[in-house]
């Protein structure tokens, strides 16, 4: 396994890896574009899906780039073009999952795929590979250490939601519960921050997932594992609460033994504990 990983580091991303990209965007433009002919919803579905797959597949490709350019990927024409194309992406993908806010999707997808094309054809600078390198490491902890930060603060807001709960069910409006906010603007903002910690998060994790398949030092395998287990809860809850499953004091609780595990992987992401 470390003879592969050493094997793919060492190769760098060829015409086809941008063009097998690229006809994943493609896809999707083509399955949204024909969503309003679909009356069961499922062409539009599969083109969010099939959008959200292509940009962890971008994503990944970026972060495999960095590692043999030693820098963040935007030194020329075509890895500016990628990045371009990532940052739409990633764009649609925070407002979604943020602010429940959609773009259209063909647009997105059809940007993406001319750029993705584009640097095709002017093909990646030729770099030497250096796995000892940390191009993308300071990203990576940066986004992790950011998704954590934002989970605290969604944690402290549920516990604030679960005060005023209590303070409308027994009847108490005086002292510390006048201070409070409203139930409505506080489950609103909870779930803008579960949003965002699940696409900080999962960006971390694609960048991490990377580095540690070309360099097993670079990030400690039980931190990678306790923020995918924390991503995936994470992940769950927001589902679970766009489909209206988990509201209220259940969607308060679930945040605050979601902190737990977040806790654990930010105390591994300390210093002390990195290679």
């Amino acid at each position: 396994m470390t003879y592969l990983a050493a094997g793919m580091a060492g190769a760098p991303l060829t015409t086809n890896c941008l063009l097998g990209c690229a006809a994943v965007f493609l896809a999707a433009t083509i399955l949204d574009g024909y969503a309003a002919k679909d009356a069961s919803g499922r062409l539009k579905a599969g083109g969010l899906w099939v959008l959200r797959c292509g940009w962890v597949l971008l994503t990944a490709m970026l972060a495999y780039q960095g590692l043999h350019a030693h820098t963040l990927p935007m030194g020329s024409t075509p890895e500016l073009l990628l990045t371009f194309g990532w940052g739409l992406t990633a764009l649609y993908g925070f407002l979604d999952l943020t602010f429940n806010h959609r773009l259209p999707v063909w647009a997105i997808a059809a940007t993406t795929t001319l750029c993705l094309v584009a640097a095709a054809s002017l093909g990646l600078p030729a770099t030497q590979p250096d796995i000892t390198a940390k191009p993308m490491i300071v990203l990576h902890v940066a986004t992790a250490v950011l998704a954590y930060c934002i989970l605290g603060a969604q944690a402290l807001n549920s516990l604030a939601y679960l005060l005023q709960h209590r303070a409308l069910a027994e009847r108490r409006f005086g002292g510390i519960y006048t201070f409070l906010p409203a139930l409505v603007p506080l489950e609103r903002i909870g779930g803008q921050l579960l949003g965002a910690a699940v696409w900080m998060l999962g960006l971390s994790l694609v960048i991490g997932a990377v580095d540690w398949s070309a360099n097993r030092s670079l990030v400690t395998l039980p931190k990678l594992a306790l923020a995918t287990f924390t991503w995936l809860g994470a992940l769950a809850l927001a589902i679970q609460r766009r489909r209206e499953r988990v509201l209220g004091p259940g969607f308060a609780r679930a945040s605050l033994w979601l902190l737990l595990p977040a806790l654990f992987a930010l105390w591994l992401s300390l210093p002390a504990h990195r290679a």
